[in-house]
């Protein structure tokens, strides 16, 4: 998707150590730049939820020493990368846990929040890039 010239200056990005404490960090970071854009509490709630997984994610299951994360305000979504430098258990995909798993419910969660999502590989061929599309409706009440 292309972004337009009226969102073209709305992206921003950030990176951080692959520690467990900067998924916390990622999210007040997420907020604070959507809010600063002036988007619905409710599109900035869905979002920080999906980078939550996402950059939990990219911690647990790669081996990098550096997680950073893009956002950007497109025409009618907002886009988020998370870069890895490394994978260590192949590509993130749904799983479908049992009623007692305490986790493994990341990406389905993902799937049913965003209206698109994927993996792809970053370049230069070293590690890789989860992205998710939030239609920018989630704050508009439909």
């Amino acid at each position: 998707m292309r972004e337009s010239g009226r969102h073209a200056a709305y992206r921003s990005a950030f990176t951080l150590p692959s520690r467990r404490d900067s998924v916390a960090r990622a999210r007040h970071w997420l907020r604070d730049e959507l809010q600063r854009w002036r988007l619905h509490t409710d599109l900035c709630d869905v979002a920080v939820l999906v980078v939550s997984e996402l950059f939990t994610n990219a911690v647990l299951h790669t081996a990098s020493a550096l997680i950073s994360c893009e956002v950007r305000l497109l025409a009618e979504h907002v886009r988020l990368d998370v870069h890895d430098q490394g994978a260590r258990d192949g590509a993130p995909s749904p799983r479908n846990p049992d009623s007692r798993a305490e986790n493994g419910r990341g990406l389905l969660l993902v799937e049913s929040l965003a209206e698109a999502w994927g993996v792809g590989s970053r370049e230069g061929g070293v590690g890789r890039t989860v992205w998710a599309m939030l239609p920018l409706s989630h704050g508009s009440g439909s």
